[in-house]
């Protein structure tokens, strides 16, 4: 998936798909208004950790459940919709 610049906010932010700590799958950097997303990630687990992070990004006093529990629901829903990745299409 290509980076990209988003605005969330009124404020610009770079969503980077790169290498991350293995523990981690995403991380949300205020300071420099970067989402990085892991490069390992595809599917649904990639859509969800998108979402996750934007929602960190746009509500940062949200409390941690509330956006993991958001992110899991609406990236199911969007991928039960039938949404699919540009490479999800590709490979059938």
């Amino acid at each position: 998936m290509a980076n990209m610049v988003v605005w969330i906010a009124g404020a610009k932010w770079k969503i980077r798909h790169c290498k991350v700590p293995p523990t981690i799958h995403g991380d949300c950097n205020y300071e420099r208004r970067t989402i990085r997303i892991s490069d390992k990630l595809a599917g649904e687990d990639r859509l969800n950790t998108l979402i996750h992070e934007c929602v960190h990004a746009r509500f940062p006093d949200l409390a941690e459940d509330c956006v993991g529990e958001f992110s899991d629901t609406l990236a199911a829903i969007v991928h039960h919709a039938g949404f699919r990745s540009e490479e999800e299409e590709e490979n059938g």
